[in-house]
Order: C-alpha cells, then structure tokens, then sequence
C-alpha cells in the first residue's frame, strides 16, 4: 500500500476517532473516580488537570490542518508558524503525567517485599495501573499531534527541515518538562508571567541537570514519535475495495 500522497492528508472517520478518543479519557476520569470511591480522598485529581492539558496541542495541531485545508494560500505559512509555536508552547503537557510517578517512587509499598499481597498494597498497584492509563493516553495523544504537525511542516517546507523540527520539538518538550516538574513552571505562565518564566528558561539551558533530563527524555519521545511513524507509514494495511 502506498503512502498517502502529502497533499491528500485528511482526518479518516473523525468521528470514530472522536468516538475513541473520549472513551478512553473516560476510562481515565472512571478510574479516578473510583479510586476516590475506595480511598475516599481527591488526592490524585491533579491527573485529570494534566491530562486535560494533554489535550491541548492534539487540539491545536486539528486546528492547524483544518486551517491548512482550506487553502488560504496568503496567511498558510505565517498561520503555520504561528500555530507551530502555540502548539510548542503546550507539547510538554502531553508526556509530563509520566514524571508523576515520583509520587509513587516516594510512597512506595507498606511493606519490605515487593510481591507482598494485602489491601493498601493494592491501592498502590491501582495507582500504578491508573496513572500508567493517564500518561499513555496523554502521552499518545502528544505524539498524534506531533505527527499532525509533522505533515504540515513537511507539505509547507522541506522533509529534512520537517525532521530537524520534529526533533526540536522533541527535545524542546523533555526540557518543558524539566520546568515543570523541577522549577514549577507551566505553559500558562509563559502568558501570565511571561518575563519570569523566559528568564528561568535561558537561565537553566545550560544546567547539568537540565541537560541530563532533556537528553533522556527528548531520546524518550523521539524513540515514541518514531514507532508511532513507522507504524503509521507502513504497517497499516490496506482495506480491501468491495
């Protein structure tokens, strides 16, 4: 089966993928809910934020191709950068739930042996299993923008240079994150507390711990980015025509 030629990019069955889309947040939310129902405490309800934030650049990157099939030849390259920059902006949201597992890491188990059984042992596995759900589906949900965007940069441009930006972006992202989880900043502040945050950010480029999370991470979602790629390219397999 060949590849679809660039300019004929669409979104297949939107709804189905809408369809899909909502039921695994859903499942997310589910389990969030019944985790409160168990524990009796909404002290994990800071995943549903994040992933909701997670949201955000799959939104923006739909925005963006919407935008780009319409053929506003005048405004597509200028929109184009625009919205590549706005997507940038909120991109680490979608992979950050995963550095949440530090609060596990420091929880640990109610006991000494790893495979000792008993409730409140479970109520960890639960969280394990439940934010494992949360960062894969936000974490997918990143890389499905990262290949919208992907397309776009490579139909307005060249592919060479849509490659350098998909890895920029992936790079530029794991040191989001790095903001996030260890300066506590978040896309929102680049908006409301601008100075501040682009100041911490110059600040901390070249910290030897910035660019140790950023080189492991960044080789994370570059690594994710290329499988989903790969597999989106050539191992989907052609419907027969009835």
């Amino acid at each position: 089966m060949g590849a679809w030629p660039m300019s004929e990019m669409r979104l297949n069955t939107p709804l189905k993928s809408l369809l899909l889309l909502v039921l695994a947040l859903s499942i997310c939310l589910g389990l969030l809910g019944l985790r409160y129902l168990f524990h009796r405490h909404a002290d994990q309800s800071f995943l549903a934020w994040n992933l909701f934030l997670g949201l955000i650049p799959l939104l923006v990157s739909f925005v963006a191709l919407l935008i780009e099939r319409q053929n506003w030849k005048l405004f597509r390259k200028t929109t184009l950068v625009f919205f590549s920059v706005l997507w940038l902006v909120f991109f680490p949201n979608s992979s950050y739930i995963f550095t949440d597992f530090i609060h596990l890491i420091r929880q640990g188990l109610n006991s000494d042996n790893p495979n000792a059984r008993g409730w409140a042992n479970m109520l960890v596995w639960f969280d394990v299993i439940m934010r494992s759900l949360f960062a894969f589906v936000g974490h997918f949900m990143g890389l499905a923008s990262l290949y919208v965007m992907h397309h776009l940069w490579k139909k307005e441009g060249s592919r060479r240079m849509a490659w350098i930006l998909v890895g920029f972006s992936c790079w530029a992202a794991a040191y989001g994150v790095f903001m996030g989880r260890f300066l506590r900043w978040s896309s929102w502040h680049l908006f409301t507390h601008p100075q501040a945050a682009l100041t911490d950010i110059v600040v901390n480029l070249a910290a030897p711990d910035a660019l140790a999370f950023s080189f492991i991470f960044g080789t994370f979602l570059a690594v994710s980015y290329f499988f989903v790629y790969v597999f989106k390219k050539h191992l989907f397999i052609a419907k027969e025509p009835s």
